[in-house]
């Protein structure tokens, strides 16, 4: 079944072949690549922003989840678009424009020191990586899908996943990532609910439609897995409680995330879109785990299982069309979180490392001229081990955790109190927790605190809170830069009040 992969290829081809052909001519210097000349509007910003974050986690995790803890698990977007979002595009974002720097481990190193930069950018790249080679294996479940297992699964589908990953950014940076987004972005809106669409009027026509589905969850006492409100124990603390926290803080601090903030002109244009950002990523989520339910009340369907439940469904009750443009918003949304990553892992590499710790005097055409081997090697470092590794919810919430405590101390320096000392010890102290849950789980934790995020938090919340208040160190770097700029005010104007 070659056609709606050949649809999906071209597709992407065509899309990333304009980008190059419109974009390229306007990269020029570093900025213009890994910034995109801060020339973005606020509707490149907002459509671009809703997407980044979006990825498997909002499509294949949510569906598969779904056959367990029903729609609940639909609070994840829920949470990351009415949180995660409005925080960055209201408060974080223009934060870390006001610093004027290039990337959030270089803001770190403002507040904090060299030291603490360098130990940013090893956890950016590391744990990220991590992400990134969840995105390429999902990209390649998408185009295993696509294809109806015809193309073998590994390699070819995961190499096909590495070079359209690597094709999104590699011609025109940050420009061509956020141009084809938010193509991207509409595409999937689209082609999401067009799929419903066609599913419930095959429904109509062979189960008795939405009634026939509710009958057989009914017959089985499981219409709680249509309620979004069922806050059992099991949907609260390993849904909404680490969706909220790990989304949060470990999406706060990563350079991926912020590019097309970082990217805008003015900091009303992170601003301005804000709502339709977040409905955007929101209601983006909720097709996947309709059809999903809906696939797994008919035994037909399931018996595939929930990995691979709404490719069944979309094939077998969906014109071939309309299969291949679903498969194209699942690849959508996937490859642009995989490609941010990429590309924020790049930009990491090749400001903070090979500039910053090895040649600050670095010029800018030579950090240009190592943007696109990064972006190759960034690529090749999630796609290697996606060969031979699986990844593991584990790994998830391992890799998300290092985030924590890097986010409160990236709060509390901007806005209330810079200590180095107690930095330095709220990190290595919650990450030594976080390498003993990991590895060396205690014998008494259960439930919840099995769960290395539970303790990281807690850990770098209250330890965080008390060193910071009890260490000496100086006002918040936001605090620091009012008071200047009142005090170089009243010195130009000193009859204003």
């Amino acid at each position: 079944m070659w056609g709606p992969l050949i649809i999906a290829i071209l597709y992407f081809v065509i899309l990333i072949g304009l980008a190059n052909y419109f974009l390229h001519s306007r990269i020029k210097n570093m900025v213009d690549f890994s910034m995109g000349g801060q020339s973005l509007t606020w509707g490149l910003v907002t459509l671009a922003l809703a997407l980044i974050p979006h990825g498997s986690g909002h499509t294949m995790s949510l569906w598969e989840s779904s056959s367990v803890m029903g729609a609940a698990v639909l609070w994840w977007p829920i949470i990351v678009g009415g949180a995660f979002i409005p925080i960055m595009m209201f408060w974080t974002g223009p934060w870390v424009r006001n610093l004027k720097v290039e990337t959030i481990p270089e803001a770190m190193g403002l507040l904090y020191g060299h030291k603490m930069r360098f130990l940013h950018c090893s956890i950016q790249i590391g744990t990220w990586t991590a992400i990134a080679m969840a995105e390429t294996l999902a990209t390649a479940g998408a185009i295993y899908g696509l294809c109806a297992g015809v193309l073998p699964y590994q390699p070819w589908c995961i190499i096909l996943a590495f070079l359209l990953m690597i094709g999104y950014i590699i011609f025109g940076g940050v420009l061509e990532l956020v141009w084809i987004s938010t193509i991207n972005v509409i595409v999937m809106t689209v082609g999401s609910y067009l799929a419903l669409f066609f599913l419930g009027t095959w429904l109509a026509a062979n189960v008795g439609g939405w009634e026939g589905i509710l009958a057989t969850y009914a017959q089985v006492d499981q219409l709680w897995k249509f309620d979004l409100f069922n806050f059992s124990p099991e949907t609260l603390f390993q849904v909404i409680i680490p969706v909220a926290v790990l989304h949060i803080c470990a999406g706060g601090v990563a350079q991926g995330m912020y590019i097309p903030l970082l990217s805008a002109r003015t900091d009303e244009d992170c601003r301005k879109g804000f709502w339709i950002c977040s409905l955007t990523n929101v209601l983006t989520c909720f097709p996947w785990v309709v059809i999903a339910l809906c696939g797994m009340a008919i035994p037909a369907f399931a018996a595939i299982g929930p990995k691979l439940i709404v490719m069944e469904v979309a094939l077998k009750t969906m014109p071939q069309w309309v299969y291949a443009l679903l498969m194209v918003s699942l690849l959508t949304s996937v490859l642009s979180t995989g490609s941010a990553i990429i590309m924020g892992n790049a930009t990491v590499f090749v400001n903070d490392i090979l500039k910053g710790a090895c040649n600050p005097a670095m010029s800018d055409s030579t950090r240009l001229k190592l943007m696109r081997p990064m972006i190759l090697v960034c690529g090749l470092l999630a796609a290697v081990p996606a060969m031979i590794a699986p990844i593991l919810f584990p790994v998830f919430l391992w890799a998300f955790s290092f985030g924590i405590p890097l986010f409160l101390i990236f709060l509390f320096g901007l806005i209330w109190k810079t200590s180095k000392p107690a930095a330095w010890i709220t990190v290595i102290v919650t990450y030594i927790v976080n390498f003993w849950w990991t590895f060396a789980t205690p014998a008494w934790a259960s439930g919840p605190w099995a769960l290395n995020m539970y303790p990281v938090t807690l850990c770098s919340v209250v330890l965080g809170f008390i060193l910071f208040a009890a260490l000496p160190g100086e006002p918040g770097m936001l605090r620091r830069t009012n008071t200047a700029a009142v005090a170089y005010a009243s010195a130009e104007h000193p009859n204003m009040k």
